[in-house]
């Protein structure tokens, strides 16, 4: 059974159960996470890649669905590439010591932006003052645990995950909830995630599959940006 199948599968026993509401807190559920997102900010380098599958179901019972790969390396504190391949993006984001450079692949532009040094001080200008979103930014930031926020945890033991065991919890907020299986032992990583949010009778699932690589396979030459023949550079406008 494919990786991304077997978690649709978890998540069916999950409703099965009690319905994506999470409705019990448990501490375990907060430390199981949050300690993966401590060892993720504890590493200088590392590479991961990403399968995501969006799905959108409207009120009227119409389904759109979306698959991406994101392939991630970073070194910190100021450098990060992100690639993004699929069926509505293809994009190339590069962050270099203050230097943002986002390129499209599809319509042939970049554009560059300075930003503050470090991972997080980039990520949070180019969201808060530009609005542009990379992916995965949860596993990106090396202080995620002053970051998240819920009501409501729930831990529903160790499941298997592509032949990794891992520790299966979820989160709820709102109208959101969000399931995470997060590898055992003393490197804990985040093997899938997805979030599940409902909003005007209408639904928006996303399915996050992750692969860890090497931190060997990364290389200086990643993070050094050179404009593509034919890409033409554009100015980039806040969006504030």
């Amino acid at each position: 059974m494919k990786l991304v199948k077997k978690l649709l599968y978890i998540l069916g026993l999950v409703s099965f159960l009690g319905g994506a509401n999470v409705s019990a807190s448990e501490p375990i559920a907060k430390e199981i996470v949050f300690k993966a997102f401590d060892y993720l900010g504890s590493l200088n380098k590392y590479a991961f890649d990403a399968v995501i599958y969006d799905k959108y179901t409207l009120e009227d019972g119409e389904e759109e669905r979306f698959r991406h790969v994101v392939s991630v390396k970073l070194e910190r504190p100021v450098k990060l590439r992100v690639d993004v391949k699929g069926d509505t993006k293809d994009r190339t984001f590069y962050f270099n010591n203050g230097l943002f450079t986002m390129v499209d692949h599809d319509i042939g532009f970049y554009g560059q932006l300075k930003t503050p040094k470090t991972i997080d001080g980039a990520l949070d200008f180019i969201i808060n003052k530009y609005g542009i979103n990379a992916p995965l930014t949860s596993l990106l930031y090396s202080d995620m645990p002053k970051r998240a926020k819920f009501s409501k945890s729930k831990y529903f033991g160790v499941k298997d995950v592509g032949g990794v065991p891992c520790d299966y919890v979820a989160f709820g907020k709102k109208n959101k909830t969000i399931h995470v299986w997060v590898t055992r032992g003393n490197q804990p990583l985040i093997k899938a995630y997805a979030v599940i949010e409902v909003n005007n009778q209408n639904t928006f699932r996303i399915d996050t599959s992750i692969t860890w690589k090497d931190s060997a396979s990364i290389k200086e030459s990643d993070f050094v940006f050179k404009a593509p023949k034919g890409v033409t550079k554009i100015s980039v406008e806040s969006a504030k």
